[in-house]
């Protein structure tokens, strides 16, 4: 397998030439995204709007008097993550054990796994990094049956600790607890193991069944938001270390969070965990998040964007490019062509009507586009295109390749 330290031909779109370098070499080329050669397709992020988005949610959360525990699913790239833990992010969050192994690994010893576990080994290993001091890793429990497993997991664990959130759920939505009442029964069972410390209670807005931005979708994210402020009221005399913490907040909601989190009566850490923010999107978030309409200085801006080149325009009106689905993700939406390379990169308007495996079927007004042309396109919903690579260019406004980011899914 390729040195992380290199670049390979199993880091896809980089240029041939550039195979078997040192990063640092092929950096000190100076490289330009459209003068070096590089192999399309290709996925790029730009650096400027990273860094808005890392300092505008940083911003956004300090003003409120809330922490951040960014989800690193999105990117799972730890250049990408200590640059939001270096600008204020109390932890990161991740989607399971391996993800945080992953990132424990990579330097980071404050992570929240947003889901339950279930897997006796990695339970146990959660128990054992608690158990040393020498991270912290919270996970969580919405059932009786999860309990018991996290339980026998940890039974031949020396000094073993487990910090647990008690999630709380929407009706139909995906995990967590429904009824306060089976809320209250984990809690007192909890509460007969000292190995267990339960830090406080959590749920996830961007799943609830008809949440969105208009009236009724407004109301039902709110009722549920105040549920998970009933549930932490429930919570807080179970806490055993601290105080409690509430946590929410995707990267669509997270203004509605703050709002509703913050009616609560007592003393808590407020988290929010966002994750999609750090890239953005040109339609999926862009469509529905909280700075929709902002000034330019308040806004999120998209990072990703996705190069690639016409291999033919068999009809007038169709143009077929260079990438598929293995290039892109479509689970929300199909990549929007928004830009054609010319002397520079310049606005164009085309429409992505599907995808196959490595074709992307490109609606065009006759005459705008030549066979080798090279286009780029907007994204939608970032956590499912940043795992289609392994090494994504940085670049500046000026297109040139300041760093490359690694990814790990």
């Amino acid at each position: 397998m390729p040195h992380e330290d290199s670049i390979s031909i199993f880091h896809k779109g980089m240029p041939i030439a550039a195979q078997g370098l040192s990063i640092a070499d092929f950096l000190s080329t100076k490289p330009n995204l459209f003068t070096s050669d590089f192999q399309f397709p290709i996925m790029i992020l730009r650096d400027s709007a990273l860094e808005n988005n890392i300092k505008r949610m940083a911003s956004y959360c300090k003003s409120l008097g809330f922490e951040l525990a960014p989800h690193v699913k999105t990117s799972m790239s730890p250049q990408i993550s200590q640059r939001q833990i270096d600008a204020g992010a109390w932890a990161l969050t991740v989607a399971n054990f391996s993800q945080a192994s992953m990132m424990y690994a990579s330097g980071f010893n404050r992570l929240i796994i947003g889901n339950e576990v279930v897997e006796p080994t990695s339970i146990a290993e959660i128990a054992k990094i608690n158990g040393s001091g020498a991270g912290q890793i919270i996970f969580y429990i919405d059932s009786l049956a999860g309990l018991k497993i996290a339980q026998d997991s940890i039974t031949n664990v020396a000094d073993a600790k487990l910090n647990v959130f008690m999630e709380i759920g929407a009706v139909g939505a995906r995990t967590g607890i429904r009824d306060l009442e089976l809320l209250k029964i984990i809690l007192a069972e909890i509460a007969k193991d000292e190995r267990i410390y339960v830090r406080g209670v959590s749920g996830f807005e961007g799943v609830v069944p008809g949440g969105n931005r208009d009236s009724d979708g407004i109301e039902k994210l709110r009722i549920f938001l105040r549920h998970i402020v009933a549930a932490a009221k429930i919570t807080a005399p179970f806490i055993r270390e601290d105080k409690i913490i509430i946590s929410g907040g995707g990267s669509s909601f997270f203004d509605y969070v703050a709002e509703e989190f913050a009616k609560y009566e007592g003393d808590a850490q407020f988290i929010l965990r966002s994750g999609g923010y750090v890239s953005h999107d040109h339609i999926g978030y862009e469509n529905m998040y909280p700075f929709m309409g902002a000034p330019d200085s308040e806004r999120f801006y998209p990072a990703l964007e996705l190069w690639a080149r016409v291999l033919s325009v068999p009809e007038a009106d169709l143009a077929m490019l260079n990438y598929g689905k293995r290039d892109a993700g479509n689970d929300l939406h199909n990549p929007l062509p928004i830009l054609k390379l010319g002397k520079k990169p310049e606005a164009f308007k085309g429409e992505i009507e599907k995808l196959n495996d490595q074709h992307a079927f490109m609606k065009i007004s006759p005459g705008t586009v030549a066979v080798g042309d090279i286009i780029g396109c907007g994204i939608s919903h970032p956590c499912t295109n940043f795992d289609k690579w392994r090494l994504l260019p940085l670049v500046n406004d000026n297109y040139d390749v300041i760093d490359l980011v690694h990814t790990h899914f």
